[in-house]
């Protein structure tokens, strides 16, 4: 089974996430029905995930309150950290920047809880989510700043 490899590969640090959701675009996407709730200054955003389902969120920019609901879902969400088999319902953090992928080992109820007193959808995603390009020029500025730490370093 191909996804079976794909994850293998993927939590053994041999792809990144990018090649993993760059294969899985190539098959058929399962629909994830989304629910949204605003209430007193708060945003949750609720998705049902199929039992069978792999999927990989989007990036971050602040720290973020995760619930599992409901079901069992296999999580990774960072290069130096284990999956994780969670059953719901489940409240756990992820760290500004994470990116995480998970398999529905069942059919699960997921969400996030963002604060926010905005209702756009648009203008929320803006607010929490950093594209994937960004990411990549903000990785690229962090390793050069490194770069220059060390050979600063070595030039005293």
């Amino acid at each position: 089974m191909i996804i079976q490899a794909i994850e293998i590969e993927a939590f053994k640090g041999q792809l990144t996430l990018k090649d993993v959701e760059n294969e899985l675009l190539k098959h058929e996407q399962v629909e994830i029905p989304t629910t949204h709730s605003f209430m007193g200054g708060v945003y949750v955003r609720e998705i049902f995930i199929p039992e069978g389902t792999i999927l990989i969120g989007k990036r971050h920019r602040h720290e973020t309150c995760n619930m599992l609901v409901s079901g069992t879902l296999s999580i990774y969400m960072g290069k130096h950290l284990p999956v994780k088999t969670l059953t719901g319902p489940c409240i756990f953090p992820s760290e500004p920047g994470a990116k995480k992928m998970g398999y529905a080992q069942t059919d699960v109820i997921f969400a996030n809880i963002h604060p926010t007193e905005e209702t756009d959808l648009e203008k929320i995603e803006d607010e929490f989510i950093i594209p994937e390009e960004e990411y990549l020029e903000m990785t690229k500025i962090t390793e050069i700043k490194q770069i220059e730490k060390v050979v600063e370093k070595c030039h005293g």
